[in-house]
């Protein structure tokens, strides 16, 4: 599957993807959402990672930072040697390559992007997933009828609720609940990285905050149990553009083998 940007609305049905050696049913699907007139999100599928990132920027800025982004940890060699350390470089990678673009046309003067990726590694029984993420974009991990996330949100509002200041419901409602800490390709950047296994049926969700603007985690929950992954993320982002589709939704839905 090749990677998307700027495409507006659309459903991308992997099917059954191979992720280097290993086997997954996977459904993606993205949507400007109904107030943006450009879909900034970029998405990728395939050569063992899922990617998706959400740009942002004035005059269209955002979308070029987050095809950049795609694009360059499309190109990094993961040679599984130390996987945690291979994303940070290739996510550090990344943001000099936004940082860099940045300097040699005004226009795209302060673009940036969130990432949140998933590094897929087959094992004799289920996978082991390494999740790189900067930025308010989010992975999830659902499994025997529970969901968990596994990214933090890095933004100030996140922050305040891992410091209990906030509570989890303030947080959700915070009216800066959007200014992040970090981006890609803005300041100084700590990637955050984690490495989770995932057994045989489980799933993997990855999405940007259009999603989870306006949806619960409760009402993800809700969506993820038995439909093919690609009925599971169109339910999700059709019901995210019903509650108001304030933002570009990016929806992708990985179950292992």
């Amino acid at each position: 599957m090749a990677a998307a940007n700027n495409l507006g609305n659309g459903s991308f049905d992997a099917q059954r993807v191979k992720l280097g050696v290993l086997m997954m049913n996977v459904g993606v699907e993205t949507s400007i959402g109904r107030v943006r007139e450009t879909n900034e999100d970029s998405f990728w599928v395939g050569d063992g990672l899922l990617i998706v990132c959400d740009g942002m920027g004035g005059h269209q800025a955002g979308e070029v930072a987050s095809k950049l982004a795609v694009d360059y940890i499309r190109g990094f060699k993961f040679l599984l040697s130390d996987p945690e350390e291979e994303i940070r470089q290739a996510i550090l990678g990344a943001h000099k390559e936004i940082v860099d673009a940045a300097k040699t046309d005004p226009a795209l003067h302060g673009m940036g992007t969130t990432i949140t990726m998933a590094l897929c590694i087959p094992q004799a029984e289920g996978a082991d997933v390494i999740f790189g993420h900067v930025g308010d974009s989010r992975a999830y991990g659902y499994s025997q009828g529970e969901l968990f996330r596994i990214t933090n949100d890095h933004s100030l509002v996140g922050e305040l609720a891992r410091q209990g200041t906030l509570s989890p419901e303030e947080a959700e409602q915070h009216p800066q609940r959007h200014v992040l800490s970090q981006a890609l390709g803005l300041g100084v950047v700590e990637v955050e990285v984690q490495r989770r296994f995932f057994s045989p049926g489980s799933r993997i969700l990855l999405c940007t905050d259009g999603l989870t603007d306006v949806l619960s985690d409760e009402q993800i929950k809700e969506h993820l149990e038995g439909a093919h992954p690609q009925e599971v993320a169109h339910r999700l982002v059709q019901l995210a553009n019903t509650l108001g589709g304030r933002d570009n939704i990016t929806v992708i839905v990985a179950q292992v083998s």
